[in-house]
């Protein structure tokens, strides 16, 4: 930190809100979600004990996939409204000048390069762990609502896809929770404490040596141009967050049994 203490705004109460609800609910889907992988461990049943059973486990694990489910789905649609109707940028999204800073940070940590690359609002490596967890949510959605409602999914697809679907989630699970263990844990526990995303703030040291570019505009007083809203832009946004909405509450009704499956049609045709 630097000597006076300075502190620079970086998150939003709603980038801080969304992240206490995704790591509530990534903590509580492990502590859940591990035991039910290694039922036959000392340590699990001992979980499966302290929280009330197996029935309240699974309970509390599905109600916690759905929480993320449905951030995930306002994640896509958020997205949509900030990148099309405010058109704003995508900063998370990589480009070619973060596969460049990545070599340029290869060749520093080698002693090739005199300096390290000067990187802007998120740098590659927070890039690549965003997009890990947009990859890692939609994995864990899929395969769970697969495992979920076994008999409406394998009316379309032969049985063999629920046993990938265990596979692919118990993997997937440990993935993520050892990447969160050490590759997060690095980046922003070990390497300097971070805690921005719970404050909103970051001293103005950590700013100058990760975000130096970013840091420069808000020196300069740089703001983005508003942009005014265009009326189509809205209502095309309008569309794609109702047939999202839509796709979503049909597939939910579909598993749940509330509307008639494959096999049904297959009835109806015949006769």
């Amino acid at each position: 930190m630097t000597a006076n203490g300075e502190q620079i705004r970086r998150f939003t109460a709603r980038h801080i809100a969304n992240h206490w609800l995704m790591m509530v609910t990534f903590l509580g889907l492990v502590v859940t979600g591990l035991p039910q992988k290694y039922a036959g461990e000392m340590w699990a049943k001992g979980i499966v004990m302290l929280i009330g059973g197996v029935e309240r486990i699974r309970f509390t694990h599905h109600l916690l996939g759905t929480i993320m489910a449905l951030q995930f789905v306002w994640h896509l649609i958020d997205g949509v409204w900030l990148h099309l109707v405010r058109q704003r940028s995508m900063p998370m999204v990589p480009r070619l000048d973060d596969a460049k800073d990545f070599l340029q940070q290869i060749k520093f940590n080698l002693g090739l390069e005199k300096r390290p690359p000067r990187m802007d609002r998120y740098t590659f490596a927070e890039k690549l762990e965003y997009l890990a967890l947009v990859w890692g949510t939609a994995m864990m959605v899929l395969t769970g609502l697969l495992l979920l409602y076994p008999v409406r999914w394998t009316s379309l697809f032969p049985g063999e896809v629920i046993l990938a679907a265990k596979a692919a989630h118990g993997g997937e699970a440990i993935l993520a929770f050892l990447s969160i263990l050490t590759w997060h844990a690095y980046f922003v526990h070990i390497r300097h404490w971070n805690t921005s995303i719970f404050t909103g703030a970051l001293d103005a040291e950590a700013y100058t040596e990760e975000h130096p570019l970013e840091l420069a505009r808000l020196r300069r007083l740089e703001e983005p141009v508003p942009v005014p809203i265009r009326w189509w832009r809205v209502a095309v946004f309008v569309v794609v967050a109702v047939i999202l909405i839509a796709g979503v509450v049909v597939a939910v009704a579909w598993m749940r049994g509330s509307m008639p499956g494959i096999a049904a049609f297959k009835v109806i045709r015949a006769s």
